[in-house]
């Protein structure tokens, strides 16, 4: 009877839950069951005689999650006559993270601080068969160094996906949700994409059409400058087992459930991908002011300009204009904190003007493609430009120079990388000299000295040099003198 009624059955999805359902109850294993002769994706029959057997069918695991965490299950009713040749229907889901630079897919780039980064995530629609329940979520972390810009998008095949506002409540408004944590200092922000419904949703597409993600971040001021970089990391947990139910997350507490993500009892049901990441990479360099002589020089300002920046994190002392701040601004750039008085105020740029000074500060472009940073050495005569990317030219400018010495030359800096998943391959060349370009210092920076050289003055009133001044003049009047008086003489004599 039971070979009659399958023989009726013409509906392959019918087929499929009768699968299911006797593979749930143990019906039809054998405890000499068989396994299948395996060539590639294909398994052939040579031992079994004619009739319906149950085929259960598992992916080889990729061996870089647990073996068994990875596999893909399934069970499937056929009939066996002769010789069978089974091509497994089943693969592992599989994803790929990039980032999209003048659209070039990259695993690594450089950028500065302010830069957004635009990265895509590509994964296939899966073999559904079998499933009542299709668990598809995208876990994405983002390192401290970049935030998340709240511009996800995604597509399957040619067609927009809608989100849904509402999340994970059960009135599905959309087709997926994003959940985003709130950004942290230490850990960054984790992005969880949940696809709703999802077998229902793939049943309108084929096995292996597009699945293309979208999102931007921006590079901030934790941003790391070593070979570490900042790197965004995304893996896959997908259904695995058409034999089992799933539950999805139930209510907590006050959380409504959440159907369409893996629950607690659901680890034997669902498989991941490897992690997948890609690394974005800044850098830094570091100026010390000197005098020709090598000691150490305070009371410098330096700008730094360049095209293509948006932010510049500067570690040196910063004047911002404050109500409450104690310091005014005099007219030769510098700053005090001695208040004007009607003797003083033309020493003073504005004297109703306050300004508080802060070590360290995150300086925005104030064009639309450069930005014009302002800061004093600190009190080791350093100062430091940090989140730099790549860029032809940026010149650094000492407007403010010390009592006492030359201004110095400006400073051409140019800045290239090779980026790739290990490190940047930084190349950074001081005022054109290729053959001899910076080197990175312990702490990651480009590191090079300005040099001021003191004025040359004449020695003061009454000293040593300034009577033998004296000297040679009065015995050059007197020479001229005598010279004349001879001459005289002469003429009187002829």
């Amino acid at each position: 009877m039971l070979l009659l009624y399958l023989q009726s059955i013409t509906d392959a999805a019918k087929v499929q839950k009768l699968a299911k359902v006797f593979n749930d109850a143990g019906v039809l294993v054998s405890a000499n069951k068989k396994a299948l002769t395996k060539d590639g994706n294909n398994y052939t029959n040579t031992a079994l005689a004619d009739g319906w057997y149950l085929i259960v069918d598992e992916s080889t695991p990729l061996g870089t999650k647990d073996d068994e965490h990875v596999k893909v299950k399934s069970a499937n009713l056929l009939q066996i006559v002769g010789n069978t040749t089974i091509k497994t229907k089943h693969s592992l889901p599989t994803l790929d993270k990039v980032i999209v630079e003048n659209e070039a897919e990259v695993d690594a780039n450089t950028a500065s601080i302010g830069d957004v980064v635009t990265y895509r995530i590509k994964t296939k629609v899966p073999d559904i068969t079998g499933y009542d329940k299709y668990f598809f979520v995208i876990n994405d972390t983002l390192s401290k160094g970049l935030t998340y810009n709240d511009s996800l998008s995604v597509k399957v095949k040619s067609d927009t996906l809608t989100p849904d506002e509402d999340g994970a409540a059960t009135a599905k408004t959309g087709n997926y949700y994003v959940d985003a944590s709130a950004y942290n200092e230490t850990t960054g922000t984790a992005i969880k994409v949940v696809f709703e419904n999802a077998v229902d949703l793939f049943k309108n597409y084929s096995v292996g059409d597009d699945i293309v993600l979208e999102y931007t971040a921006i590079l901030n001021e934790n941003a790391v400058i070593t070979d570490a970089g900042n790197p965004n990391t995304a893996s896959l947990t997908y259904s695995n087992n058409p034999n089992e139910d799933a539950e999805g997350t139930p209510a907590q507490g006050e959380n409504p459930p959440k159907p369409d993500e893996p629950g607690p009892g659901d680890d034997d049901v669902t498989g991941e991908t490897p992690d997948d990441f890609v690394k974005t990479y800044t850098t830094a360099i570091k100026l010390k002011k000197v005098d020709n002589h090598g000691t150490k020089l305070t009371g410098a300002m330096f700008r730094i300009t360049g095209e293509g920046v948006n932010k510049v994190v500067v570690a040196g002392d910063i004047f911002v204009e404050d109500a409450a701040g104690t310091y005014y601004k005099l007219t030769d750039g510098t700053y005090t904190t001695t208040a004007p008085t009607t003797d003083t105020n033309s020493k003073y740029a504005d004297t109703n003007k306050l300004y508080k000074k802060i070590s360290q500060s995150t300086i925005t472009k104030d064009t639309a493609n450069s930005v014009n940073v302002e800061a004093f050495v600190d009190e080791n005569g350093i100062v430091t430009f940090t989140g730099l990317g790549d860029c032809d030219e940026y010149t650094i400018e000492e407007i403010v120079v010390p009592e006492g010495y030359n201004k110095a030359a400006n400073v051409k800096i140019k800045i290239e990388s090779n980026p790739n998943l290990t490190k940047a391959n930084w190349t950074v060349v001081k005022d054109g000299d290729t053959e001899n370009p910076l080197t990175a210092n312990a702490d990651n920076m480009y590191e090079f000295n300005v040099v001021n050289v003191q004025f040359s003055n004449l020695p003061s009133t009454g000293g040593v040099g300034t009577k033998l001044f004296y000297l040679f003049g009065s015995a050059f009047v007197i020479g001229a003198s005598t010279f004349i008086v001879t001459k005289k003489r002469v003429g009187t004599n002829k």
